[in-house]
């Protein structure tokens, strides 16, 4: 469930009676309004969780009393636009655009993303393009040529046990994880000891999944109209083509990356401060 401004009904009275409980009184009126949004940023501050005003599963997590070590807090998102020296709305929007401001599945596994092409790429390169064809034929919907045959959700997990079983180290690299889904393939340029030390990070908090973000902005360069770009130089700059379609792909307006951007952007404004954006 995510519930914010501008939101109507029984979820939010619910809301409006949990936070009334815990100390900040509302007019339980079922109406996601202003008072109800600074209400649900002012417990989110005083738990040290990322506050943005929305209530989903991390900020209902904590309102119940459950543990949310294991979650982002405004401290990770400070001290992250610190070191890459931009500003802290352009970190932000990020957490809340990938995987929807969430890095874990309600099992408690990190979100994942498990491409197929990925993995025949990886599988004819370290083994050879008959064997990575013969498993395609095998399981198609795991080894594939062509990108697809994605299940969302949970349902990843069967897909990437699936690849695991053909090779593991291939499976995870041919992976995206965790809140800002850092594809598995970039762990070594990352620092990462091994693909297994990245992934075990990716299971441990989303403040080391954050880590994985930001090397991953520090590193990554690619050629864009025959010119060689980096990532933290165009963050830096706020050119918002080089930064999605190095992040993103060059196909990102069509996937509506941008739009999804500029949404969480105009959301979070007014609370961190930054008037321009995508």
């Amino acid at each position: 469930m995510i519930l914010k401004f501008g939101a109507k009904g029984a979820d939010v009275v619910g809301i409006q009676q949990s936070l009334t409980r815990l100390g900040y009184p509302l007019n339980v009126d079922g109406d996601f309004g202003e008072s109800t949004e600074n209400a649900v940023l002012a417990f989110q501050r005083k738990q040290g969780i990322v506050a943005d005003g929305i209530v989903g599963d991390k900020t209902l997590q904590a309102m119940n009393g459950q543990d949310t070590s294991k979650y982002l807090k405004d401290s990770d998102y400070q001290a992250a636009a610190k070191r890459l020296e931009v500003p802290e709305l352009s970190i932000r929007a990020f957490g809340a655009v990938e995987s929807n401001g969430q890095g874990f599945f309600d099992n408690g596994k990190p979100k994942i993303l498990f491409e197929r092409h990925r993995m025949y790429a990886y599988l004819k390169q370290k083994y050879s393009a008959d064997f990575a064809d013969q498993q395609m034929k095998t399981y198609p919907n795991v080894v594939n040529t062509q990108p697809g045959g994605y299940q969302g959700g949970t349902a990843e997990y069967v897909r990437l046990e699936i690849a695991k079983q053909i090779d593991v180290q291939c499976a995870y690299q041919s992976t995206s994880w965790g809140q800002f889904q850092i594809m598995g393939e970039n762990w070594q340029v990352l620092g990462y000891q091994s693909v297994d030390d990245f992934v075990n990070q990716q299971y441990t908090s989303e403040s080391l999944q954050l880590e994985a973000f930001v090397r991953f902005i520090e590193t990554k360069t690619g050629v864009i109209a025959d010119q060689k770009v980096a990532l933290l130089d165009a963050l830096r700059q706020g050119n918002w083509d080089v930064v999605f379609t190095l992040y993103n792909g060059a196909n990102y307006k069509k996937l509506g990356y941008q739009a999804k951007f500029q949404t969480q952007w105009d959301h979070l404004e007014p609370i961190y401060g930054e008037k321009t954006a995508a």
